[in-house]
């Protein structure tokens, strides 16, 4: 067995880093060759069947649950053989959604954003961010605006969320904001993203999209730019872009366009980059690695199975090991029947050979489940439980 990595293999929110770029550089055990063996190893379901699990992180070991209704509850599992190690949080009529810890040795340990559970009025159940340590105990709590997220974004000192047309950095020691930026348009169910000393975002702009640079530091735009589409990932200094105008590459210092393919994909949706080869699934049943440094196409793969009337990536990709991992959606009429497929994919990041796919056996279709990797597991935080996948131990 390989000695065990020096770096820290946790997975600390949505996407691993401030940039989302869904990438784990510590991942010893999986590989090729442990990928194309996949399995479902344990689940851990909602805390009640009326519920739903809001999100998910790997910290030191500890793999950290959300879910919500009545309950309003964290749980920690050992990472790699799923023992239930209790309640972290409880927090009694919320919904649990999604959740991030601070970078290692800072404060607060956990951050996660909550909905109040309906009280039967015409009123818009309230929206929380607060702040707890591993026990539970609260730090600060912050009442968020009602209008559509994508979720928050932690960046060094910062958390980053834009609501609305408002990009906002809120404080990790205390809650309070730092700065708030006007965006030119909506910025709809698309997170912010960090990197190179700036802050990212997307909006609507007219038919198009566009994409505004804030300095992390005040909250001043830097620069504005029209891009091909509104999901957004960054790393090394380049900020990726995918939706119907193609897959695109800006350089995040001045957001000149270093290279852009429209023809490859059709539909393009998240993708994920290991810093070589950046990563996409489209909304038709195929995937595409793209040089990072010029856009050349290194391969496409074809993931829809025949016959498929809809064959499309909801959620974003992860990669780590050398293996691209997705989960897609499938649908069929088979004898007059409809037939759902949700699956979990493993590709190698290089060649875009098809190592594994595995059925995830749920039909729950909701678009913001993270896909998450740490250590020798896969974890998906499915909208009914949470699906830890390895390689199976051989059997003496």
């Amino acid at each position: 067995m390989p000695a065990a990595p020096e770096a820290d293999a946790s997975w600390r929110q949505d996407g691993n880093g401030p940039g989302r770029a869904g990438y784990q550089p510590v991942a010893p055990y999986l590989r090729a060759g442990s990928a194309a063996r996949l399995d479902t190893l344990w689940t851990a379901p909602a805390s009640r069947p009326d519920e739903q699990v809001g999100g998910a992180i790997v910290v030191d070991g500890n793999l950290l649950r959300s879910s919500g209704g009545p309950t309003g509850e964290i749980r920690r599992y050992d990472a790699v053989t799923g023992a239930d190690l209790g309640v972290v949080l409880e927090v009694p009529a919320r919904r649990l959604g999604q959740l991030a810890a601070a970078p290692d040795g800072r404060s607060p340990a956990l951050l996660v954003e909550s909905q109040a559970v309906a009280s039967g009025t015409d009123e818009p159940p309230a929206r929380y961010l607060g702040s707890y340590t591993l026990r539970g105990g609260q730090q600060w709590q912050v009442t968020l605006p009602d209008e559509v997220s994508g979720g928050f974004t932690v960046a060094g000192e910062l958390l980053l969320r834009a609501a609305g047309s408002t990009l906002t950095a809120l404080r990790l020691a205390d809650g309070t904001t730092a700065w708030t930026a006007p965006l030119a348009g909506e910025a709809g169910l698309h997170p912010p993203v960090a990197d190179g000393g700036l802050a990212l975002q997307t909006f609507a702009a007219g038919a198009g999209t566009g994409l505004a640079a804030f300095d992390l530091r005040t909250g001043a735009r830097l620069w504005r730019q029209d891009v091909s589409g509104p999901r957004l990932i960054a790393a090394g200094g380049i900020a990726y872009l995918t939706g119907t105008g193609g897959v695109c590459a800006h350089t995040v210092a001045d957001g000149a366009r270093r290279w852009c393919d429209t023809t490859t994909l059709r539909d393009p949706r998240a993708a994920t980059t290991d810093g070589q080869t950046l990563m996409v699934f489209d909304a038709h049943g195929r995937a595409a690695g793209f040089g990072t440094g010029d856009g050349a196409v290194r391969w496409t793969r074809d993931w829809g199975m025949p016959g498929t009337e809809v064959a499309t990536s909801y959620w974003s990709p992860v990669n780590g090991g050398g293996v691209l991992y997705g989960v897609g959606y499938q649908f069929a009429i088979r004898d007059g029947a409809p037939v759902h497929r949700v699956e979990l994919l493993a590709l190698d990041a290089a060649t875009g050979t098809l190592l594994a796919r595995r059925d995830l056996a749920f039909d729950a279709l909701h678009g913001a489940e993270p896909l998450l990797i740490s250590g020798d597991h896969v974890y998906f935080a499915a909208l009914e439980k949470l699906i830890a996948l390895g390689e199976r131990p051989a059997v003496r």
